[in-house]
């Protein structure tokens, strides 16, 4: 993304990245609650799993592990979606910082008189 020219460029970036920031808390939302689901289910699996192996407890655990690996994948991949969200999420409050902080640069310079700031 270039630099905006001016503060009505700073406005227009700034309202975009507000409404990047709604989808991805919207988004977030809906990936926190389907890593929730999935971790219950990986977590129900893997004791059904568990309860219906036969021999050592260990060997049973080992055998549950086995067993439930593609509902623990989903699970684990959920929960990897919920991290980049909330890093993505982050990266949009820095950009919307960076973003009032050169409108402020921005607006001191007309404020100034800076040549070619007109706003």
């Amino acid at each position: 993304m270039s630099a905006p020219a001016n503060a009505t460029d700073v406005a227009k970036q700034l309202a975009k990245l507000s409404r990047d920031l709604d989808a991805t808390v919207d988004q977030l939302e809906m990936a926190d609650r389907d890593a929730t689901e999935k971790r219950v289910a990986a977590d129900l699996a893997f004791s059904r799993a568990f309860m219906a192996a036969e021999g050592s407890i260990e060997a049973r655990k080992h055998l549950a592990v086995i067993s439930t690996e593609t509902v623990r994948l989903d699970a684990e991949v959920a929960d990897a979606l919920v991290r980049h969200l909330r890093r993505r999420l982050d990266a949009i409050k820095t950009r919307i910082d960076v973003g009032r902080s050169y409108g402020a640069a921005i607006r001191a310079e007309i404020a100034l008189g800076g040549p070619g700031m007109a706003p």
